[in-house]
């Protein structure tokens, strides 16, 4: 096919701004900041309401059902969504580009689709301005060419477009649902850990823990070249996890020097002290892994703890509350060593603790196989996106 292209700014109409201070009273406006899209899932999770004037300055865009909005800070992060009924006559933050689709012209759904592709982002990626903030402005957006297809077509894209990225919404929503699950396995089968109804003895940590370390405090000394000795750092420990997807390397005597008191193994469980506190992840792989700075690490004593209950323990409103509880400093809050031996924790039977990761075991296996079916999904998603914008779909 033959396509033809447009500029962004010449199918989309104008839209209306105002000023919220200068209405009187103090009834509230709902209001849409940058921070209220989910860059993941391309649409806006909640609405601020705004006091007339508390007003944000950026607080000028009035939009509607069907708009599109793109923002024009860190375009590579894609902070897109389209809004529906539920948005109508919301107000817009100035840092979104508003592209309201003349009908006529351009499908909203087919823009929606054309301003989420790989495409598209590149081009704003290629042209942001900032080094430490990148920005694109309306204008580069506007100027920006889109490939224009007859109507018809365009509908029929967005159609096909629309269902792959449905069955990708849907994968996320089940893999969402599995990553609450053990949560509530937890509860049934253990109580509520700040209540204990159950009346199970209360041990500290240091007593059902074969091993509790501290990282080494100071910065390892980072290898120029990929090595096997990876550096575990606290942004990589989050929402039950040790995502080893970015890491740094060291050298073989750096690593040896730092894993001098243990060695992170399998199944051990990473609680963060700072930057922030309390996050927790267990470790699911035995590459060879060192402690970065601000980290503890816990390996639960087999024949009082399991791992997977450990992990599951520290998420929980008992422990949450302790981490806080013990945090310390005015600007940048951290847990102090001696504290983090001092954790309590609710200690059912083992028998039963062993019933529980049995349960999690089973519950990460299908997380696995979710994600497998996820990544086929994203793979066929971007081959129809490269397909559909190059006219042959």
């Amino acid at each position: 096919m033959n396509l033809r292209f447009s500029k962004i700014g010449d199918v989309v109409s104008t839209i209306q701004s105002w000023n919220p201070t200068s209405e009187a009273g103090d009834a509230t406006f709902p209001y849409i900041d940058l921070s209220s899209v989910d860059n993941d899932e391309k649409r806006v999770r909640s609405v601020q309401s705004i006091n007339f004037k508390d007003a944000p300055s950026r607080a000028r865009q009035l939009v509607r059902s069907g708009d599109i909005l793109v923002s024009t800070v860190r375009p590579n992060l894609n902070g897109v969504a389209k809004l529906d009924d539920n948005h109508e006559g919301t107000t817009a933050s100035t840092g979104f580009c508003v592209l309201r689709a003349n009908a006529s012209v351009v499908s909203p759904e087919y823009l929606f689709q054309w301003v989420k592709s790989p495409a598209f982002i590149s081009e704003m990626v290629r042209k942001a301005t900032g080094a430490s903030y990148p920005a694109i402005s309306d204008r580069i957006i506007a100027e920006s060419l889109l490939p224009l297809p007859p109507l018809d077509e365009q509908r029929r894209i967005a159609a096909i477009l629309d269902q792959a990225d449905d069955l990708r919404r849907k994968r996320r929503e089940a893999l969402e649902r599995l990553q609450r699950l053990p949560q509530m396995v937890f509860v049934k089968l253990f109580g509520d850990a700040q209540s204990n109804p159950r009346r199970w003895s209360t041990r500290r940590i240091d007593e059902v823990c074969s091993v509790i370390v501290d990282c080494v405090n100071r910065t390892a000394p980072i290898s120029e070249i990929t090595t096997p000795y990876k550096m575990i750092r606290t942004t990589n420990v989050r929402n039950g996890v040790v995502d080893l997807t970015e890491f740094r390397c060291v050298d073989e005597a750096t690593f040896m020097r730092w894993n001098r008191r243990a060695t992170p193994r399998r199944g051990d469980v990473l609680l963060t002290r700072e930057a922030p506190v309390g996050e927790v992840g267990a470790l699911a792989t035995d590459d060879m892994v060192f402690l970065g700075q601000r980290l503890m690490l816990y390996r639960a004593d087999e024949i009082q703890l399991t791992s997977s209950y450990l992990l599951w323990a520290f998420t929980q409103d008992f422990a949450r509350r302790q981490f806080n509880r013990a945090a310390s400093g005015s600007t940048v809050k951290h847990i102090p060593l001696p504290a983090c031996r001092m954790f309590e924790l609710r200690v059912p039977p083992i028998d039963l603790q062993q019933a529980f990761a049995a349960r999690v075991a089973e519950i990460d296996a299908l997380k696995v196989s979710h994600r497998a079916h996820l990544a086929k999904l994203n793979a066929l998603f971007a081959s129809l996106q490269r397909r559909a914008f190059r006219g042959e779909l």
